[in-house]
C-alpha cells in the first residue's frame, strides 16, 4: 500500500476531518480503535478512507500520489450528482427502450426525462400520454380537414347557385 502521508492533498483532507487528531500512521489500527470516527469519515470523505484502507482504484491513487487529489473531499450533493451522471450514461449505453427493459425504461425516465424521451423516439416508443397526445392531434387534423371539405363543399354549392341564378 502506499505511504500517503506525504501527500499534500491526503494531510490536508485528514485536517478537514479532524484538526486536532494527528494523521495516523497505522490506518488499520486507527479503524478499530475509532470505528465510529471512522463511519463518520466514511460518510464525508469516501475517498480518503478508501485511500488509507488499501482499496481505492489505481486512478485515485494515482492522483494522490502525483498531487493533483483535491484537497477538500466532495460535498454529498456532488458526489450524488455523479453517481446520478454514471446511472443515466450506463442506462443509455443500455438503450432499455429497445432491449425492451421496462424496470430500467423507469429509471431513466425518472433520472433524465429529456434522454429517456429521445431514446424513446429513436426506437418508436411512445408513453400512453404522448399516444394519447398523437391521436387527439390525428383527431384534430381529420376535424379540420372535414371542415375544410364543408366549406368547400359550400362554397362550391353557393357558385353553382349564383351561376344557375344568373342563367335564368
Amino acid at each position: 500500500m502506499a505511504d500517503f502521508s506525504s501527500s499534500i492533498a491526503v494531510l490536508r483532507r485528514w485536517a478537514t476531518f479532524s484538526a486536532t487528531e494527528p494523521f495516523p500512521a497505522d490506518f488499520a489500527a486507527w479503524k478499530q480503535q475509532n470505528a465510529s470516527k471512522c463511519f463518520e469519515l466514511a460518510a464525508s470523505d469516501p475517498e480518503l478512507v478508501s485511500l488509507l484502507s488499501g482499496s481505492a482504484p489505481a486512478d485515485l491513487v494515482a492522483d494522490a500520489l502525483q498531487g493533483s487529489l483535491s484537497p477538500t473531499p466532495k460535498s454529498q450533493e456532488q458526489r450524488r450528482d455523479e453517481a446520478k451522471a454514471a446511472e443515466v450514461k450506463q442506462l443509455i449505453e443500455a438503450n432499455p427502450y429497445k432491449a425492451r427493459n421496462f424496470t430500467q425504461a423507469m429509471r431513466l425516465e425518472e433520472l433524465d426525462p429529456a434522454a429517456a424521451k429521445r431514446l424513446r423516439t429513436e426506437a418508436g416508443v411512445q408513453t400512453p400520454s404522448e399516444r394519447a397526445e398523437a391521436k387527439a392531434a390525428q383527431q384534430q387534423a381529420h376535424e379540420h380537414a372535414m371542415q375544410q371539405m364543408y366549406a368547400a363543399g359550400i362554397a362550391k354549392q353557393q357558385a353553382e347557385l349564383q351561376a344557375m341564378s344568373r342563367g335564368y
